[in-house]
């Protein structure tokens, strides 16, 4: 591998490029930039108008009109996105490390204050320390990446979790899908009749496929926030998060609503997918 792309895979990251708290508040600034700019409309008008009057007064005699500055043009920001490259198992790895401190800082950046428990994936776990950031585990050279802890937020807590993996498959079994589901309504036969189901479809501000699911436990409480993004280069993007704390069956409610709404986790989906190029 060049030191080009492994300078790539594990430099200090940047700066985020996508400003998180402007997408819950990009509705509100449009409505006031639309008022201000029929403000500014007026105002310029008048101006206009009072310097046509100066123009056939005269103005001072033998001094020619001074021609407008062109402003300088803004150089363009850096590329500060990253590469997802699993060919080898030291180019996973470098990935996977990218991509816990893009997760790491992007829920500094949506929920400021969180912090991170220790939950189990397994009945038999040693137990770890908290407060550790998640690593991203990968399988040597395959296109699969999953890293996932507790968090605790506002007095709620649950385990949230970020995944990418192929989009389409190269190969699938008899019966089973060909990749992943992107519309919000489902196959016939799809679907768990245990859980209520919200689905909203959408895209990100760079214009990637996304969709954002809710499903409600009938019985046991249990509410999962999942948002899935198309990124380029055949993979899907997951990050979900919920109010159950504990290993599968031993699993509980920890309090009726996950540490993190569904806009919020979809802001953190969006700052992490956004930072990932093809």
């Amino acid at each position: 591998m060049s030191h080009q792309l492994f300078d790539e895979l594990i430099g200090t990251p940047p700066p985020a490029r996508v400003d998180v708290a402007g997408i819950v508040r990009r509705e509100r600034r449009a409505r006031a930039a639309r008022r201000l700019a029929g403000s500014l409309a007026a105002v310029l008008a008048l101006a206009l108008a009072g310097g046509v009057g100066m123009a056939a007064g005269g103005g001072q005699p033998g001094r020619a009109p001074v021609p407008p500055q062109a402003a300088a043009s803004s150089p363009a920001p850096p590329d500060t996105r990253f590469r997802l490259v699993f060919d080898t198992p030291e180019s996973a790895d470098a990935s996977a490390k990218r991509l816990s401190r893009e997760f790491e800082t992007a829920l500094r950046e949506v929920a400021p204050g969180a912090r991170w428990f220790w939950i189990p994936d397994s009945v038999d776990e040693p137990r770890k320390p908290d407060g550790q950031p998640p690593t991203f585990s990968h399988n040597g050279s395959d296109d699969f990446v999953y890293g996932g802890s507790g968090v605790v937020y506002r007095g709620r807590k649950g385990p949230l979790g970020v995944s990418i993996s192929p989009d389409v498959f190269d190969s699938a079994g008899s019966g089973q899908p060909a990749g992943y589901h992107w519309p919000c309504e489902l196959p016939p036969g799809h679907g768990d009749r245990r859980y209520d189901r919200v689905c909203d479809e959408g895209t990100t501000p760079s214009g990637f496929r996304m969709k954002v699911e809710t499903l409600t436990g009938k019985r046991n409480g249990s509410v999962q926030h999942i948002v899935s993004i198309q990124l380029p280069g055949n993979r899907a993007f997951d990050a979900s998060i919920s109010n159950m704390v504990g290993v599968d069956e031993q699993a509980v409610a920890a309090q009726p609503e996950a540490p993190l709404s569904a806009e919020e986790l979809t802001a953190l989906a969006v700052r992490i997918a956004e930072q990932i190029k093809a």
